[in-house]
């Protein structure tokens, strides 16, 4: 009986350049871009491609005339696993440059919203540091821009329709790269910009009914307090018809014809029309996540980068993945 290949000899000829590469096409969409990113050649970059699909032997990438489409089965299912290699060396090197974050962090983060590789970030983190200890609290956008207020976080993110400097979520303020409440810290940080719409099952003209469905999240969230807003400086009168705290539900409403919701682009379902000005609706503002550093030190401005840097990798969309299982 002839012996097994060896699985350990193929994971040894993958290097850390052909997982960039490959990371680089899927998030940038090209091998132009992904060449600029890596600053190296395009055909440099497709070859290290064709070397990975080699030695994994499976395809990767769906290329059509030259061009990317998309991610083969294979590789999205890759595409997580890689970008943990990256980002697990990324930190390790960093901290190794730096002076071990030793406290204690409170943190505030939405479950309104998708950010990034949030929880990976945050345990890696704490496996590089052993003196550091994240005490996280999870909970609407609103409650999250409550409790900085209020001094009982360190860190937070949460989304809004404000902008920079203007009212945060419930009329609250948020820091503007000014100081906090109790003294100078880092501030607000934009990490992503996403338009909101109106949309519905069918094209609804705002004009034709009395009063106005609407499909919303709980009292706190952005999204329903930019869409009452709107309409009510429109004079459209608005019953909410449908409630819920889950995306899922609040797509699966709007697929159903009970009412009309506002959503940013990344939860549009296909079947969703988006209405617009044409249609008697006003204009949203674009929904931002933005990152709060309430607390002084260097200890919080360098938990925020991580935090950043996390979000940042995890895509430009704010908006839940198309399954719909994120909560609002």
């Amino acid at each position: 009986m002839s012996p097994r290949p060896s699985v350990q000899a193929d994971t040894r000829r993958v290097t850390l350049e052909h997982l960039r590469a490959f990371v680089c096409v899927a998030e940038d969409g090209g091998f132009q871009r992904a060449s600029r990113e890596l600053h190296r050649s395009q055909s440099a970059i497709t070859q290290s491609l064709q070397k990975l699909e080699e030695i994994l032997g499976s395809r990767l990438i769906e290329r059509r005339q030259g061009h990317v489409v998309g991610l083969t089965p294979t590789g999205e299912r890759l595409l997580p696993s890689a970008r943990d290699i990256l980002a697990r060396l990324g930190d390790a090197v960093g901290t190794l440059q730096r002076p071990e974050l030793s406290g204690r962090i409170a943190l505030g983060v939405p479950d309104d919203v998708r950010v990034g590789d949030l929880h990976g970030a945050i345990s890696r983190c704490l496996g590089l540091n052993r003196g550091l200890r994240v005490e996280v609290t999870s909970t609407l956008s609103s409650h999250v821009a409550s409790l900085l207020e209020e001094g009982r976080l360190d860190i937070g993110i949460l989304k809004t329709t404000a902008a920079p400097g203007e009212a945060g979520p419930a009329g609250r303020g948020l820091a503007s790269n000014g100081p906090a409440p109790n003294g100078p810290a880092g501030g607000e940080r934009t990490l992503r910009v996403e338009p909101l719409h109106f949309v519905a099952a069918r094209r609804i003209a705002a004009g034709d009914l009395d009063e106005l469905p609407l499909v919303a999240f709980p009292e706190g969230c952005a999204y329903r307090a930019a869409a009452l807003r709107a309409l009510a400086r429109a004079g459209t009168a608005v019953y909410l018809a449908y409630v819920s705290a889950s995306y899922e539900n609040i797509r699966n409403a709007v697929s159903a014809g009970l009412g009309v919701a506002a959503l940013p682009v990344g939860a549009i379902a296909p079947d969703h029309v988006v209405l617009s000005a044409a249609d008697g609706f006003p204009a949203l503002p674009p929904v931002r996540l933005v990152l709060i550093v309430r607390s002084r030190g260097a200890l919080f401005d360098r938990f925020a980068d991580v935090l950043e840097g996390a979000v940042l990798q995890g895509g430009r969309s704010i908006a839940v993945p198309p399954a719909g299982r994120e909560t609002a």
